[in-house]
């Protein structure tokens, strides 16, 4: 009989349901998920504050430009490349997509030769134009001086609206201008990898240590240039040297142990290591008392309203039954 194990999610937003849950088949294999409002374990995200209800096992995941705060969780998973003892997992954003991995793994057999020299210029799908450091529309601005660079997104769209299928829309394209909302070493989004999956030579800025992951020979990297009008040129010259181009996107995507890495193998034994220990044992986190290990200075609107309920429902005497129903 599978060993129960009692989950709760916070944080990760209205419309997520339990099914969404990216490792919830992997863990499946061997545990009976059971969510509840009496959790042994918390998985949850920055969005909000909610998990400070519960002291229990606390668990942080991240795909944005955030560093865990050991102080407030027993494990995390995220982008940066720290080492914690068995208290932290790298696993970027990009590679919880598994199948468009296999695509990007695949780039080299998408399209003939013929074919891959006679696409348009250049794509690029930006929605967000706030938060960035400003790299991105420099790049945009540059290319574009070159050549026309079709923009898909919210951003300078350029094609009658958002386009629904971003994969679809970029393989139109010889390169794909994919660049991070900052730099951070080690923070890598799901852009590299899915200028890949298009079969387009990416045009990066971002990670520097992206080319732990990704053969540096597949992509141009901003970071290999000491200028713009430098970066310009090798576009123009692999853009205007056909056997150049395509040798080029013959290239691997990966370096050779980037599927190891990232295996769902390593990822269960993460959880696995976790889960299977008695949840004294597991506890990492100096356990403060309810409240007292956060910033009050952080506190949000949503994060007043989930307080006051967990503190109302305490004041009436709700209990909480097995299957972690107030009553």
């Amino acid at each position: 009989m599978a060993q129960t194990i009692k989950i709760k999610f916070c944080g990760f937003g209205e419309k997520f349901t339990p099914d969404a849950f990216p490792f919830k088949k992997l863990l499946e294999s061997k545990y009976d998920l059971q969510v509840s409002d009496n959790p042994d374990y918390v998985f949850y995200t920055p969005a909000d504050n909610e998990h400070h209800n519960y002291d229990c096992i606390r668990i942080f995941m991240t795909g944005e430009n955030i560093i865990p705060n050991f102080n407030y969780c027993d494990y995390a998973i995220g982008f940066a490349t720290l080492s914690f003892d068995d208290r932290y997992m790298r696993l970027p954003l990009w590679a919880y997509s598994k199948g468009i991995m296999k695509l990007a793994e695949e780039k080299t057999t998408m399209f003939s030769k013929e074919e891959a020299l006679n696409r348009s210029f250049c794509a690029t799908v930006i929605s967000n134009s706030t938060q960035t450091d400003g790299m991105r529309e420099k790049m945009f601005e540059a290319l574009s001086a070159y050549k026309t660079v079709a923009s898909g997104g919210k951003w300078r769209n350029s094609v009658g609206g958002p386009v629904p299928d971003k994969l679809k829309f970029q393989k139109g394209y010889k390169f794909c201008l994919c660049a991070e909302n900052t730099y951070t070493p080690g923070y890598t989004t799901e852009k590299l990898l899915e200028a890949f999956a298009s079969g387009c030579i990416p045009i990066y800025y971002g990670d520097t240590l992206a080319v732990q992951d990704f053969n540096p020979k597949a992509f141009i990297n901003a970071h290999d240039y000491p200028d713009m009008d430098t970066l310009i040129a090798r576009v123009k010259e692999i853009d205007t040297n056909d056997e150049l181009y395509w040798s080029i996107m013959q290239e691997p995507t990966f370096t050779t142990d980037t599927f190891e890495k990232y295996s769902d193998e390593k990822i269960f034994e993460f959880f696995d290591h976790i889960f299977s220990q008695p949840i004294d044992k597991a506890k990492r986190r100096f356990y403060f008392k309810p409240y007292q290990d956060f910033d009050y200075r952080t506190l949000k609107w949503r994060d007043i309203k989930l307080i006051l309920k967990y503190f109302i429902l305490r004041y009436f005497h709700k209990k909480i039954d097995k299957d972690g129903k107030y009553r």
